[in-house]
């Protein structure tokens, strides 16, 4: 019986390595193909954005499709336009994904025309939101079907969002609470049993749980500890809040940051005002609920929330993303293919880009306008150039705080991209941007 050596970082960031026996990833496979037959019938090929070294994409990619009997594209899809491709070498897919990749794939233009082609969408990683979950429903005519379980525990359970916020074990698995309120399960799939996960749960009905949030997320500030969870919960239910990422942050006395998505109310709010101003706005309201302590001493502002290749968040990229030299502007419109970017962007009064420049005639800086073309186009195109060069660099017209600044991004070749920016009296900037060997 051969073992298999899985890495592994969960939300932390820090790698660590789990070992798992060939005999139990293919139980478990075997498992996934009964337990929810009607992801495999009649065979379609299994089209898919995750990849075979990490364990979802070891039991998804890989050893379920080989019990089922289903083909699998080899291209391990980055975009709308390869999973439309994928689709249609083959016919008929089950998209086996993230929810990262379906937030913004449910922005793309081309997404919808797949329905039909699409005969199932399963997603893992991190927890599916509501919202999104309906409507991938909408858009493609199938509820995605979400995967709860680790690398140490194999498959656990799953839920379809449509059908509710309970999760149900999967056969041959078992589930009870620790003391500590976390799930323990006993599985034949685990390297350990019974293994205590850091997942804080009721158990609703037999063979059903409900998750409330982890109990690793709980920090110490001030001798006190605060339940990183519990903030988030109290921003998510704000209206200027879309998605929220809270950690805590800083060398020596540590302190609460949060990352915020912006909602439509929120974008508007920012566009029209400062990024102080919406930050007070959130404490005003929260302050009581959340408490002086928990409350996040820095707030950020983002057009997403950072993810690896696997679809979470991690700790190591929210406190990157709060240490950042400058807050990103507001991001009011937003559309990207594999050809090209384009977003409509505002730089409110406060950035700190206008700092001294220039006193009483704050202008955004050219540098500043490089920093966040990079910034945006590395959203969208893995090739995007660090190390580049920049040619017909031209700056033209001057951007000032509150203008709606339009991005344009257009790929011209591997690794070369022409771009501008524009305000209502003309252009800004442009220039073209092509990658050097380093």
């Amino acid at each position: 019986m051969s073992d298999v050596v899985f890495g592994t970082s969960g939300s932390t960031g820090e790698s660590k390595s789990v070992v798992r026996t060939e005999e139990s990833l293919r139980e478990d496979a075997k498992m996934l193909v009964a337990a929810l037959p009607e992801l495999w019938g009649p065979r379609p090929a299994v089209v898919s954005t995750v990849r075979p070294e990490h364990m979802y994409g070891a039991l998804w990619r890989v050893r379920a499709p080989a019990v089922a009997g289903c083909a699998v594209d080899p291209v391990v899809v980055l975009s709308v336009e390869e999973l439309a491709a994928a689709v249609g070498r083959n016919g008929r897919a089950l998209l086996v994904t993230t929810p990262s990749f379906l937030v913004k794939a449910l922005q793309h233009p081309a997404f919808a025309s797949l329905k039909g082609a699409v005969s199932a969408v399963v997603t893992s990683g991190s927890l599916l939101k509501e919202e999104t979950s309906l409507a991938v429903a909408e858009t493609l005519g199938v509820c995605p079907v979400e995967i709860f379980g680790s690398t140490e525990t194999g498959s656990v359970a799953f839920r379809r969002r449509i059908e509710g916020e309970e999760w149900t074990l999967f056969p041959g698995v078992g589930a009870d609470v620790s003391a500590d309120g976390r799930l323990v399960v006993d599985s034949p799939f685990a390297a350990e049993r019974p293994f205590a996960m850091p997942d804080i749960v009721t158990i609703s009905a037999p063979g059903r749980f409900v998750l409330h949030g982890r109990a690793d997320r709980r920090v110490k500030i001030l001798e006190r500890y605060v339940s990183l969870t519990a903030v988030e919960r109290a921003f998510s239910g704000h209206p200027f809040v879309s998605a929220v990422r809270v950690e805590a942050f800083g060398d020596g006395v540590q302190r609460i940051g949060a990352l915020v998505v912006p909602s439509a109310e929120g974008r508007a709010a920012l566009a029209g005002g400062t990024y102080s101003a919406a930050a007070s706005r959130l404490r005003r309201d929260l302050l009581a609920e959340v408490g002086e302590l928990a409350f996040p001493r820095r707030i950020r502002f983002v057009r997403e929330l950072p993810v690896n290749e696997q679809g979470k968040t991690t700790v190591a990229a929210v406190r990157l993303a709060l240490s950042a030299w400058c807050q990103e502007p507001v991001v009011l419109e937003w559309s990207a293919t594999d050809a090209a970017l384009s977003a409509k962007l505002v730089f409110p009064p406060d950035a700190i880009c206008f700092s001294g420049h220039f006193p009483g005639f704050p202008v955004l800086p050219g540098v500043a306008q490089l920093f966040f073309l990079r910034h945006f186009a590395r959203q969208v195109f893995a090739d995007f150039p660090d190390a580049a060069d920049w040619r017909r660099l031209k700056f033209q017209k001057i951007a000032t705080p509150g203008k709606v600044l339009e991005l344009s991004v257009v790929r011209k070749g591997e690794g070369t991209f022409d771009f501008s920016f524009r305000v209502d009296t003309g252009q800004c900037s442009s220039g073209t941007v092509e990658g050097v060997a380093q």
